[in-house]
């Protein structure tokens, strides 16, 4: 990470001093871990600053840094004024199957980089049906997956540039988790989402097979709130959606979802 970083908040920097000289400049798709870090570096600027991964829900998302020009508007008219620079970088392909066979994101994902992209050049990747899904990625890149990706795993697909609706969310769904946990500690909610008892939840810590909010995490005794993201190598990736009302007995109540 302290390698990636070291990078990262450099070219951050030089596009940030870019746009400060009137250009709009963006990043490369970044991960939410990667968002949350330059978020935390940048924090001092952020009227200068948004992220955009093509819809509202994306996970991997671009930083686009703003000239004053643009600073200064108030929203919609913000917006509105990008929605240019939006559409030259994040455009959305989508990828069918013949229905042959059953398709998942890891079967999408393998087929892009087996054509020797970064994967930091491709953002989201919605499985939307068992046969098809969404892609964002890079208007200059948009003919080249039209042309080279006519297969995914053994399925040949074909692709096209699509309109997506303004309510679209990526086909993103969850299955709800609900428990009590002694306290909001991350050892005790991790316990309850893989359902482990809690020594074995602790191994997991040890391990490094716990991530929160998209940063690894050693530490048992961290307090977990509302909205902290929480993978468990193994065994899924949850999202805590409260974490506070107490039960007659002092215990909290843990309403989670955890990601299909």
């Amino acid at each position: 990470m302290a390698e990636l970083d070291a990078l990262l908040l450099p070219r951050a920097e030089e596009l940030l001093a870019r746009a400060r000289g009137g250009e709009i400049t963006y990043t490369r798709f970044l991960t939410p871990g990667e968002q949350l870090r330059l978020s935390r570096h940048l924090a001092g600027c952020a009227e200068e600053w948004c992220l955009w991964g093509g819809y509202a829900e994306a996970e991997r998302r671009r930083m686009f840094f703003l000239p004053g020009y643009l600073t200064a508007l108030e929203e919609p008219y913000r917006t509105e004024c990008l929605e240019d620079t939006y559409t030259d970088c994040l455009m959305a392909l989508e990828v069918r199957g013949s229905g042959y066979r059953d398709l998942t994101h890891r079967d999408f994902l393998g087929a892009l980089l087996h054509l020797g992209v970064e994967r930091d050049c491709i953002g989201d990747i919605c499985v939307m049906a068992p046969d098809r899904a969404v892609l964002f990625c890079d208007r200059v890149m948009v003919n080249f997956f039209v042309e080279h990706l006519d297969r995914v795993a053994n399925d040949a697909v074909r692709l096209s540039t699509v309109r997506l609706p303004a309510d679209f969310d990526g086909g993103r769904r969850f299955a709800p988790v609900s428990d009590t946990v002694a306290s909001p500690r991350a050892d005790a909610v991790v316990a309850a989402l893989a359902n482990l008892p809690r020594e074995k939840a602790q191994a997991l810590f040890r391990e490094g097979k716990i991530e929160i909010d998209y940063e690894p995490e050693e530490r048992v005794d961290r307090t977990v709130g509302e909205g902290a993201v929480i993978v468990i190598r193994g065994k899924g990736k949850f999202i805590v959606r409260s974490l506070s009302d107490k039960t007659k007995k002092g215990r909290y109540r843990l309403c989670a979802d955890q990601y299909l």
